[in-house]
């Protein structure tokens, strides 16, 4: 009975994710889980999400070779349903070709750790970032969700497409070229 209780308390952790408190995106809403297998760890109160883990939320999708979501007391979790069970997220931990991936932006690194109390996604390693036309790298980027507020650090390198340049390229592209032997 033990072992079935275990059982059906990670598949609602794992399939009803989206009642727990933590944010993927800013906009909130049900958060989405698909991996290649999952692990519960009772006990440590964690789901080890295994292989192609792929979650999204609202409008952002977090990718990853493998993720590890840590929950909370269930006596103090908000949640509801089977993941009341399991408490509210309280911060997930990304490993291996970590994407982040929101309409504004696409950021990838080696790892990535989201903490529910600060609402902060912080990625390490080798890290990207892209904004529209504009690359920056380093080696680690914080962005903080509710704020607004992104940061990079670690040997910073960007490039900046000003929107004076995408515009003078678009009028170029526009401008027809006269032909020379038009006049003849």
């Amino acid at each position: 009975m033990g072992k079935m209780k275990a059982i059906v308390m990670g598949l609602g952790a794992v399939a009803l994710i989206g009642s727990a408190t933590a944010q993927v995106s800013a906009e909130g809403g049900p958060i989405r889980v698909k991996a290649d297998r999952s692990e519960v760890l009772d006990r440590e109160r964690k789901v080890i999400l295994i292989d192609n883990v792929d979650i999204t939320q609202g409008d952002a999708r977090l990718r990853a070779d493998l993720v590890t979501l840590s929950y909370g007391s269930p006596e103090l979790s908000r949640s509801a349903g089977l993941a009341g069970n399991f408490g509210d997220i309280e911060s997930m931990i990304a490993k291996g070709r970590v994407y982040y991936v929101t309409p504004d932006l696409k950021a990838t690194g080696d790892t990535g750790i989201y903490e529910a109390e600060t609402d902060t996604i912080t990625l390490t390693g080798d890290v990207v970032l892209l904004r529209g036309e504009d690359v920056a790298q380093g080696s680690t980027l914080t962005m903080e969700l509710s704020a607004g507020r992104t940061r990079l650090e670690g040997g910073v390198n960007m490039v900046i497409t000003p929107a004076e340049a995408d515009a003078m390229m678009d009028a170029r592209a526009a401008t027809p070229t006269p032909n020379p032997r038009a006049d003849r």
